[in-house]
């Protein structure tokens, strides 16, 4: 018999801090297949991007209003399983994540 697979889907808004904050953990049970980060802040709040290592302002994923980073493997990528963090320039951003996982 066949086992049903299980996918867990995550869509929420999350407020970035001025240090670096969990935006999603690590994944130990299964495989991300997506992935999707976007920078909703409407006054200029820049928000920076780590994945594996903690985010550091003004490196890595440089998200500025309006942009989207995006990992999927409908697109022939296998997104990583690591832990993301994120940082803001200014304590109002917002970033939108969606997030699709797997489970063994």
């Amino acid at each position: 018999m066949e086992q049903a697979i299980k996918e867990v889907i995550d869509d929420r808004t999350q407020t970035i801090p001025l240090t670096a904050a969990v935006v999603s953990k690590a994944v130990f049970n299964g495989q991300r297949k997506v992935l999707s980060l976007m920078n909703t802040s409407l006054a200029g709040e820049i928000i920076s991007i780590g994945i594996l290592n903690q985010a550091k302002a003004g490196q890595g994923i440089v998200l500025n209003p309006g942009d989207r980073y995006v990992e999927s493997i409908d697109a022939g990528y296998s997104p990583s399983n690591e832990q993301v963090t994120a940082i803001a320039s200014v304590a109002t951003a917002t970033l939108a994540v969606h997030e699709v996982i797997t489970l063994n």
